[in-house]
């Protein structure tokens, strides 16, 4: 892991959270290419998605299980095209904290025009100064939800517009 110096705790807090703004932006977009075809299946496409990932990476997948860094590399060139019916996702929602130690909690939805569900990810990045964008992603929890509209739940209004 990198050394970080903060000689500014506010300008460093909101570099930081740019920095992965941008991360997160451009992962999607290459995994988008990738995962629908759109690009040539070359490994090189996609390497700055792995390059991204922290040694010490895993991600719970939406059907539970965890996988590390080499076992999500070795996913990922699977799905080339094979999303290429799907239609594209929309990061919605994204949400920034930043926490301790050059640390990012990211959250947000993942959601595509006609569908019922949404993919609600989470994830911890950190500073880096061997990233490409400074921040490396450490942990991603993935999760799909039923999007559900105020007049159907059974929560008070009010708790819903606070979830959300």
């Amino acid at each position: 892991m990198s050394t970080l110096t903060i000689k500014n705790s506010q300008d460093f807090e909101g570099n930081l959270k740019q920095q992965a703004s941008e991360e997160i932006s451009q992962w999607y977009e290459l995994f988008y290419q990738w995962s629908r075809g759109l690009c040539k299946k070359e490994e090189q496409f996609v390497r700055p998605i792995f390059d991204a990932l922290a040694e010490d990476f895993h991600v719970v997948l939406t059907n539970g299980v965890m996988v590390n860094k080499r076992q999500y590399w070795q996913r990922l060139l699977t799905l080339y095209g094979s999303r290429s019916e799907d239609a594209p996702s929309r990061i919605v929602n994204l949400k920034l904290n930043t926490i301790e130690d050059g640390h990012i909690l990211a959250t947000f939805d993942l959601i595509k025009d006609g569908e019922l569900n949404k993919k609600f990810d989470s994830a911890l990045l950190r500073a880096s100064s061997t990233a490409n964008n400074g921040v490396e992603w450490l942990y991603v929890h993935e999760s799909v939800h039923e999007i559900i509209s105020t007049a159907q739940s059974t929560y008070p209004t009010e708790m819903i517009k606070e979830a959300l």
